[in-house]
């Protein structure tokens, strides 16, 4: 990985000037689609099916901003498993991979009970132990639930960040760390978790202090994404 600094300066360069940045409006609203027939399909048979997996509908969407509602009111180990179904359909979108993949941690016996555990730890606790939380199995980490997708939990959770949390729990995922510079793109360990969220506290107070950390996430979001090859 490059030094700190150069992440700093690196990142700035990526997000661009700070008048062309994001508005609130639009990252939360940034919506996903996704097929519940996929979820349907290979759903564990011990767990009741979330209520919008069971409508007869081929196609759903789901937004940040409805992320964040729901986040709101997980109490029981049925809605810790229905937000999660949420969150990861808005990861997964239109990929029947990735849903498939999505799908295994809910294999495990003790899903439902550390998933609530979890989310109850990343709605309480700093965005550092909240993801130490995650990646320990003494304590919430599920089988085959990597960061890309439980970093995506802890920031809905955790409530809509205001400009004033410079350490609001924030997604990583590859497309966020490639647009970083970082030759490791998954599986960080705290202390790589710990230094994005540094990267992103020093770029905020620089960049836009006006606005959520999460305009820069998703700004580095959009930044990673794939070229598509050209139509022939």
């Amino acid at each position: 990985m490059a030094r700190p600094n150069d992440d700093f300066s690196h990142v700035l360069r990526v997000l661009g000037p700070p008048e062309d940045a994001a508005s609130t409006e639009i990252v939360w609203g940034q919506t996903e689609t996704f097929r519940p027939e996929w979820w349907v399909k290979s759903w564990p048979s011990n767990l009741p099916l979330p209520h919008f997996l069971a409508r007869d509908d081929r196609f759903l969407s789901v937004s940040r901003q409805r992320l964040f509602e729901l986040g709101e009111s997980v109490e029981t180990e049925a809605e810790a498993v229905s937000f999660y179904v949420a969150v990861c359909s808005w990861g997964a979108g239109m990929s029947a991979q990735q849903t498939q993949r999505c799908l295994r941690p809910l294999h495990q016996p003790d899903a439902p009970a550390k998933l609530l555990q979890g989310l109850k730890a990343a709605a309480l606790n700093s965005a550092d132990d909240a993801y130490f939380e995650f990646r320990n199995y003494s304590r919430s980490r599920i089988k085959h639930l990597g960061p890309a997708f439980f970093t995506k939990l802890l920031y809905f959770a955790s409530g809509r960040p205001s400009p004033a949390q410079n350490r609001h729990p924030l997604i990583l995922d590859r497309r966020v760390a490639d647009a970083i510079g970082w030759a490791n793109t998954s599986g960080w360990l705290t202390a790589e978790y710990s230094r994005y969220l540094d990267i992103i506290e020093q770029v905020h107070g620089q960049w836009r202090p006006d606005l959520p950390t999460d305009v820069i996430e998703y700004t580095l979001f959009q930044a990673g994404r794939s070229i598509q090859a050209p139509s022939i």
